[in-house]
Protein backbone atom coordinates (compact mmCIF):
# COMPACT_ATOMS: atom_id res chain seq x y z
CA UNK A 1 0.00 0.00 0.00
CA UNK A 2 1.20 3.90 -0.97
CA UNK A 3 0.30 6.60 1.20
CA UNK A 4 -1.75 9.28 -0.58
CA UNK A 5 0.14 12.43 -1.71
CA UNK A 6 -0.07 14.95 -0.25
CA UNK A 7 -0.78 12.68 3.39
CA UNK A 8 -1.31 15.65 5.29
CA UNK A 9 -0.87 14.62 9.14
CA UNK A 10 -2.73 17.44 11.29
CA UNK A 11 -2.56 17.66 15.02
CA UNK A 12 -6.37 18.13 15.81
CA UNK A 13 -6.86 21.42 18.08
CA UNK A 14 -3.08 20.82 18.76
CA UNK A 15 -1.97 17.40 20.40
CA UNK A 16 -5.53 17.71 22.59
CA UNK A 17 -4.52 13.93 23.63
CA UNK A 18 -1.91 15.11 25.41
CA UNK A 19 -3.02 19.20 26.66
CA UNK A 20 -6.07 20.76 26.66
CA UNK A 21 -7.08 21.60 23.09
CA UNK A 22 -6.95 24.78 21.41
CA UNK A 23 -4.50 26.13 24.25
CA UNK A 24 -0.83 26.96 23.32
CA UNK A 25 0.46 24.07 24.96
CA UNK A 26 -1.33 21.82 22.50
CA UNK A 27 -0.20 23.59 19.79
CA UNK A 28 3.72 23.48 21.42
CA UNK A 29 2.83 19.70 21.69
CA UNK A 30 2.30 18.94 18.81
CA UNK A 31 5.10 21.15 17.06
CA UNK A 32 7.44 19.15 19.81
CA UNK A 33 6.31 15.66 18.57
CA UNK A 34 6.86 16.55 14.64
CA UNK A 35 3.62 17.39 13.78
CA UNK A 36 4.01 20.42 11.01
CA UNK A 37 -0.08 21.22 10.19
CA UNK A 38 -2.36 22.27 12.63
CA UNK A 39 -6.28 22.43 13.14
CA UNK A 40 -8.05 24.71 14.92
CA UNK A 41 -11.70 26.39 15.42
CA UNK A 42 -12.38 30.23 15.32
CA UNK A 43 -15.20 32.25 16.08
CA UNK A 44 -15.41 35.92 17.69
CA UNK A 45 -15.90 36.85 20.76
CA UNK A 46 -17.94 40.23 21.69
CA UNK A 47 -15.48 42.45 21.41
CA UNK A 48 -14.76 40.69 17.69
CA UNK A 49 -11.58 39.00 18.70
CA UNK A 50 -10.44 35.68 17.06
CA UNK A 51 -10.75 33.14 19.87
CA UNK A 52 -9.65 29.18 19.12
CA UNK A 53 -12.31 27.86 20.64
CA UNK A 54 -14.67 24.19 19.33
CA UNK A 55 -17.60 23.95 21.49
CA UNK A 56 -20.43 25.98 21.47
CA UNK A 57 -20.93 27.17 24.98
CA UNK A 58 -18.10 27.35 27.52
CA UNK A 59 -18.88 24.82 29.96
CA UNK A 60 -16.89 21.38 28.70
CA UNK A 61 -13.51 22.79 28.68
CA UNK A 62 -13.18 26.06 30.82
CA UNK A 63 -14.58 27.81 34.32
CA UNK A 64 -16.98 29.18 32.51
CA UNK A 65 -20.70 28.94 31.67
CA UNK A 66 -22.77 30.38 28.64
CA UNK A 67 -21.72 31.07 24.93
CA UNK A 68 -18.22 33.01 24.13
CA UNK A 69 -19.31 35.09 21.72
CA UNK A 70 -21.33 36.72 25.34
CA UNK A 71 -18.16 37.74 26.80
CA UNK A 72 -15.64 40.18 25.48
CA UNK A 73 -11.75 38.76 24.96
CA UNK A 74 -10.55 39.90 28.49
CA UNK A 75 -13.33 38.47 30.18
CA UNK A 76 -12.49 34.89 28.50
CA UNK A 77 -9.11 34.74 29.19
CA UNK A 78 -9.40 35.10 32.77
CA UNK A 79 -11.04 31.41 32.69
CA UNK A 80 -9.17 28.31 33.07
CA UNK A 81 -9.12 26.15 30.60
CA UNK A 82 -7.05 23.72 31.48
CA UNK A 83 -8.43 21.98 34.77
CA UNK A 84 -11.06 19.86 33.13
CA UNK A 85 -10.91 16.20 32.49
CA UNK A 86 -11.78 13.74 29.85
CA UNK A 87 -10.86 9.69 30.55
CA UNK A 88 -10.64 9.14 27.05
CA UNK A 89 -7.38 11.66 26.63
CA UNK A 90 -3.72 11.35 28.41
CA UNK A 91 -2.72 14.67 29.36
CA UNK A 92 1.05 14.27 30.44
CA UNK A 93 1.03 16.97 33.32
CA UNK A 94 -1.13 19.66 34.93
CA UNK A 95 -2.26 21.99 32.99
CA UNK A 96 -4.47 23.96 35.96
CA UNK A 97 -4.70 27.56 34.92
CA UNK A 98 -4.02 27.14 30.92
CA UNK A 99 -5.85 29.95 29.73
CA UNK A 100 -7.60 30.32 26.08
CA UNK A 101 -5.71 32.11 23.18
CA UNK A 102 -6.28 33.79 19.98
CA UNK A 103 -5.69 33.40 16.40
CA UNK A 104 -3.25 35.66 16.37
CA UNK A 105 -1.11 34.26 19.03
CA UNK A 106 -1.19 30.89 17.00
CA UNK A 107 0.06 32.69 13.93
CA UNK A 108 2.19 34.98 15.78
CA UNK A 109 4.04 31.82 18.02
CA UNK A 110 4.25 29.65 14.72
CA UNK A 111 4.29 31.69 11.92
CA UNK A 112 5.35 30.34 8.32
CA UNK A 113 6.09 26.71 10.30
CA UNK A 114 3.33 25.30 10.43
CA UNK A 115 0.27 24.47 7.70
CA UNK A 116 -2.81 25.98 9.85
CA UNK A 117 -6.34 24.61 8.94
CA UNK A 118 -8.77 26.96 10.43
CA UNK A 119 -12.24 25.86 10.92
CA UNK A 120 -15.07 28.75 11.04
CA UNK A 121 -17.43 27.51 14.07
CA UNK A 122 -19.92 28.64 12.89
CA UNK A 123 -21.42 31.31 10.54
CA UNK A 124 -21.03 35.08 11.92
CA UNK A 125 -21.21 37.92 10.02
CA UNK A 126 -17.71 39.35 8.83
CA UNK A 127 -15.87 36.08 10.26
CA UNK A 128 -14.20 34.49 7.63
CA UNK A 129 -13.11 38.01 6.29
CA UNK A 130 -11.70 38.44 9.57
CA UNK A 131 -9.63 35.40 9.26
CA UNK A 132 -8.67 36.35 5.45
CA UNK A 133 -7.06 39.48 7.16
CA UNK A 134 -5.23 38.10 10.02
CA UNK A 135 -3.65 35.46 7.20
CA UNK A 136 -2.81 38.44 4.93
CA UNK A 137 -1.34 41.01 7.62
CA UNK A 138 1.11 37.82 7.93
CA UNK A 139 1.93 36.39 4.81
CA UNK A 140 0.06 33.40 5.81
CA UNK A 141 -2.42 33.37 3.21
CA UNK A 142 -0.35 30.61 1.23
CA UNK A 143 0.18 28.40 4.63
CA UNK A 144 -3.71 27.87 5.32
CA UNK A 145 -6.66 25.79 4.49
CA UNK A 146 -10.35 27.72 5.51
CA UNK A 147 -12.87 24.72 6.81
CA UNK A 148 -16.55 24.64 7.35
CA UNK A 149 -19.24 22.89 7.86
CA UNK A 150 -22.39 25.20 7.92
CA UNK A 151 -21.08 28.48 6.20
CA UNK A 152 -20.62 26.98 2.14
CA UNK A 153 -20.95 30.97 1.55
CA UNK A 154 -18.54 31.87 3.77
CA UNK A 155 -16.26 29.99 2.30
CA UNK A 156 -16.77 31.33 -1.21
CA UNK A 157 -16.82 35.10 0.21
CA UNK A 158 -12.98 34.25 1.95
CA UNK A 159 -11.96 32.71 -1.50
CA UNK A 160 -13.02 35.60 -3.55
CA UNK A 161 -10.87 37.46 -1.17
CA UNK A 162 -8.19 35.72 -1.77
CA UNK A 163 -6.91 33.32 -4.14
CA UNK A 164 -4.14 31.61 -2.48
CA UNK A 165 -6.06 30.27 0.02
CA UNK A 166 -7.27 26.59 -0.12
CA UNK A 167 -10.68 25.74 1.14
CA UNK A 168 -11.78 22.42 3.01
CA UNK A 169 -15.28 21.74 3.29
CA UNK A 170 -17.44 19.17 5.01
CA UNK A 171 -20.83 19.43 3.99
CA UNK A 172 -22.20 16.77 6.20
CA UNK A 173 -25.84 16.62 5.21
CA UNK A 174 -24.81 16.60 1.30
CA UNK A 175 -23.01 13.93 2.39
CA UNK A 176 -25.28 11.69 3.82
CA UNK A 177 -28.13 12.71 1.25
CA UNK A 178 -25.70 12.55 -1.92
CA UNK A 179 -22.22 12.11 -1.57
CA UNK A 180 -21.08 12.00 -4.98
CA UNK A 181 -23.04 15.62 -5.50
CA UNK A 182 -21.03 17.17 -2.67
CA UNK A 183 -17.96 16.18 -4.08
CA UNK A 184 -18.63 17.19 -7.50
CA UNK A 185 -19.99 20.78 -5.79
CA UNK A 186 -16.67 21.03 -3.54
CA UNK A 187 -14.71 20.90 -7.27
CA UNK A 188 -17.33 23.80 -9.05
CA UNK A 189 -16.87 25.78 -5.77
CA UNK A 190 -13.17 25.80 -6.55
CA UNK A 191 -12.12 24.05 -3.13
CA UNK A 192 -9.18 22.76 -2.85
CA UNK A 193 -10.30 19.68 -0.08
CA UNK A 194 -13.47 17.32 0.69
CA UNK A 195 -13.68 16.80 4.68
CA UNK A 196 -14.85 13.50 5.41
CA UNK A 197 -15.21 11.38 8.43
CA UNK A 198 -14.80 7.62 9.69
CA UNK A 199 -18.84 7.45 9.10
CA UNK A 200 -19.16 8.85 5.59
CA UNK A 201 -16.12 8.10 4.23
CA UNK A 202 -15.23 5.40 0.98
CA UNK A 203 -12.60 4.28 -1.08
CA UNK A 204 -15.13 5.13 -4.02
CA UNK A 205 -15.57 9.17 -2.84
CA UNK A 206 -12.02 9.69 -2.07
CA UNK A 207 -10.87 8.56 -5.49
CA UNK A 208 -13.98 10.28 -7.08
CA UNK A 209 -12.16 13.38 -5.00
CA UNK A 210 -8.78 12.43 -6.42
CA UNK A 211 -9.94 12.27 -9.96
CA UNK A 212 -11.49 15.41 -10.09
CA UNK A 213 -8.34 17.04 -8.58
CA UNK A 214 -9.22 17.87 -5.21
CA UNK A 215 -7.80 16.30 -1.85
CA UNK A 216 -10.00 14.15 0.87
CA UNK A 217 -9.21 14.24 4.23
CA UNK A 218 -10.32 12.19 7.04
CA UNK A 219 -11.85 13.43 10.76
CA UNK A 220 -12.84 11.89 13.72
CA UNK A 221 -10.42 9.74 14.25
CA UNK A 222 -10.57 7.97 17.64
CA UNK A 223 -8.64 4.86 17.61
CA UNK A 224 -5.64 3.55 15.82
CA UNK A 225 -7.56 1.25 14.03
CA UNK A 226 -9.68 4.12 12.42
CA UNK A 227 -6.67 6.14 11.74
CA UNK A 228 -4.91 3.22 9.96
CA UNK A 229 -8.89 2.39 8.04
CA UNK A 230 -8.63 6.33 6.52
CA UNK A 231 -4.95 5.56 5.43
CA UNK A 232 -5.40 2.80 3.70
CA UNK A 233 -8.66 3.86 2.32
CA UNK A 234 -6.37 6.69 0.43
CA UNK A 235 -6.92 9.63 2.26
CA UNK A 236 -4.93 12.70 2.67
CA UNK A 237 -4.06 12.52 5.75
CA UNK A 238 -6.68 13.31 8.64
CA UNK A 239 -6.79 15.13 12.24
CA UNK A 240 -6.01 13.54 15.00
CA UNK A 241 -5.80 14.16 18.73
CA UNK A 242 -2.67 12.58 18.89
CA UNK A 243 -0.12 13.09 16.03
CA UNK A 244 2.61 10.53 17.65
CA UNK A 245 0.23 8.01 16.75
CA UNK A 246 0.06 9.21 12.80
CA UNK A 247 3.91 10.11 12.77
CA UNK A 248 4.85 7.02 13.78
CA UNK A 249 2.61 5.25 11.44
CA UNK A 250 3.64 7.20 8.60
CA UNK A 251 7.60 6.89 9.20
CA UNK A 252 6.83 3.07 9.37
CA UNK A 253 4.63 2.98 6.03
CA UNK A 254 7.37 5.61 4.05
CA UNK A 255 10.62 2.91 4.81
CA UNK A 256 7.95 -0.27 3.59
CA UNK A 257 7.71 2.42 0.75
CA UNK A 258 11.38 2.68 0.21
CA UNK A 259 12.31 -1.06 0.44
CA UNK A 260 9.69 -1.92 -1.85
CA UNK A 261 10.84 0.52 -4.34
CA UNK A 262 7.96 3.44 -4.44
CA UNK A 263 9.38 6.21 -3.58
CA UNK A 264 12.98 7.73 -3.64
CA UNK A 265 15.40 9.01 -0.92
Amino acid sequence: MKLADPFRIIAHRGASGYAPENTMAAFRRAVEMGATEVETDVAFTRDGRLLLFHDHTLERTTSGTGLPEDYSLAQLLELDAGSWHDPKLSWDRDYAGERLITLEELLDAFGPSLTYHIELKKPMPGLPEAVVAALQTRGLADRAFLFSIDDEEGLRRAKLREPRLRIAWAPEELLRTDPRRAVEQCVANGFSMITLNSANQSRELIDLAHSLGIEARSSGISSREKMIAAAEMGCNGMTINWPDWLLEYVGKMRRLERNAGLISG
